[in-house]
């Protein structure tokens, strides 16, 4: 009788644990990307070109083999901070966007829209059909929105450790001044 009560009960006990990693397992997960956080100076020596402007258009488009998205903004720019452009406009090119009813959110890429103000620490694409479009530096490191305040931040991402190094949040002017600093 007692060998049979002990059955029963691991029996129990083995159920209960299946039903709760069940449980457990059909959780939604939050999920966020964490990026190791990137210096100006790192930014600024990464790129090729480094600009503040404003967000012309923002045009999403499948890939040509129509498995992903991808948005190509239009940046008027106001002061080249760093390089050459070689026009007034850069067309940037990241991944994520919409296009009609369906949309892609690519983690710690940046979303721009339009009348947005900017600052973008930029590469140009190596590939010979990419030359003409940039990519950002560091992903959404790479793109500094710049607030009614003159306040230039970072958004969109976490970082690793919280330093003081990263500048994720700084007055326009003293931005612009540290990036034509580094060497």
């Amino acid at each position: 009788m007692r060998q049979s009560t002990e059955v029963k009960r691991r029996y129990l006990e083995a159920e209960f644990s299946f039903v709760l990693i069940a449980f457990l397992c059909a959780l939604p997960v939050a999920s966020w990307a964490v990026m190791e956080g990137l210096t100006t100076e790192y930014l600024t020596r990464s790129s090729d070109l480094v600009v503040s402007g404003d967000v012309e258009s923002a045009t999403a488009k499948w890939s040509d083999d129509g498995k992903t998205i991808f948005t190509t903004a239009i940046v008027v720019v106001t002061e080249v901070i760093k390089g050459q452009p070689g026009s007034q406009k850069v067309d940037v090119e990241y991944p994520g966007g919409e296009v009609g009813d369906i949309g892609l959110r690519v983690s710690d890429e940046p979303v721009m829209k339009k009348g947005e103000k900017v600052v973008l620490f930029l590469k140009r694409g190596i590939k010979p059909i990419e030359k003409n479009k940039y990519k950002l530096v560091g992903k959404g490191q790479g793109k500094y929105s710049i607030g009614s305040d003159g306040v230039a931040r970072k958004e969109g991402f976490s970082l690793v450790e919280d330093t003081k190094q990263i500048d994720t949040e700084i007055p326009i002017d003293a931005l612009i001044e540290k990036i034509r600093r580094v060497k």
